[in-house]
């Protein structure tokens, strides 16, 4: 009888601990980490602060997969490694991304967008350029305009072989070019100007001034054509960006990142 039940205990605990194992392993297979490729000196959108990457359009995709049940690690590059990176399928996907004529035909892109942005024209103050009235894209051929390596600032610029570009390495030395005089116009996204004209007032501020808008549109994450999956995780972060925009935690992360921290 004491054998019985011994036999008996040892069959539950056995079984007990397979079906344990059995789900703890079904929970392992069923966890989904992804890696995402995001800009390292792009604040407040995306950059490297304090080891780890941070940032408004961080923040969003981040919430958006764990809307869906998907974490996400990310690694910092700059834009135009970043873009290399996924176009040759090294990585899953890059972001922030305009879905533009450069970019589409290259990468797959998902349809809700993380967030818009301006991209605003910039001249030095003691420039005649400051006198241009409603400058936009048909002017710019006139003139050397300073972009930064990699990026792409939409359709209509991208296409328009007559405008003579003076590329620099980030938006920092693109605004230096522009007071060094290299450039009569700097393209720079009004956030970002905003925050370096912050952390550096001594040299600029008072010294470049926005004179007009180049482009107001979306930016997104693009993802591999390389890579089977990207289809799938670009409508999961779809359907989470839709989730967290109706529950209100879109809201929250604007209001958080309205006021940057520097």
């Amino acid at each position: 009888m004491r054998v019985a039940s011994i036999k008996n205990f040892r069959f539950r605990f056995t079984k007990a601990l397979v079906y344990c194992l059995v789900s703890l392993c079904c929970v392992v297979s069923h966890a989904e980490t992804i890696t995402l490729v995001g800009e390292d000196s792009w604040y407040p959108y995306s950059a490297v602060k304090d080891g780890q990457n941070r940032g408004f359009a961080v923040d969003v995709i981040r919430a958006a997969y764990a809307a869906v049940k998907i974490d996400v690690k990310f690694i910092a590059t700059p834009y135009s490694r970043c873009l290399m990176l996924v176009q040759s399928g090294q990585e899953l996907g890059c972001f922030d991304s305009l879905k533009d004529a450069k970019l589409e035909p290259d990468f797959i892109f998902h349809k809700e967008p993380i967030f818009k942005a301006s991209v605003g024209i910039y001249a030095r103050t003691d420039s005649p350029q400051t006198r241009v009235s409603k400058i936009n894209v048909q002017e710019l051929h006139k003139y050397v305009i300073g972009v930064t390596h990699g990026y792409t600032y939409g359709t209509a610029f991208e296409s328009d072989t007559r405008i003579v570009r003076e590329p620099a390495p980030s938006d920092l030395s693109n605004l230096r070019k522009l007071l060094l005089g290299r450039s009569d116009y700097s393209l720079i996204y009004t956030r970002i100007a905003d925050y370096l004209n912050s952390t550096h007032p001594e040299e600029f501020r008072t010294k470049i001034q926005q004179v007009g808008i180049l482009v107001e549109d979306s930016l997104y994450v693009s993802f591999s054509k390389r890579r089977p999956e990207s289809s799938r995780y670009a409508n999961a972060l779809d359907q989470g960006l839709r989730l967290i925009k109706a529950n209100g935690v879109y809201a929250v992360i604007e209001k958080k990142w309205a006021r940057p921290e520097p």
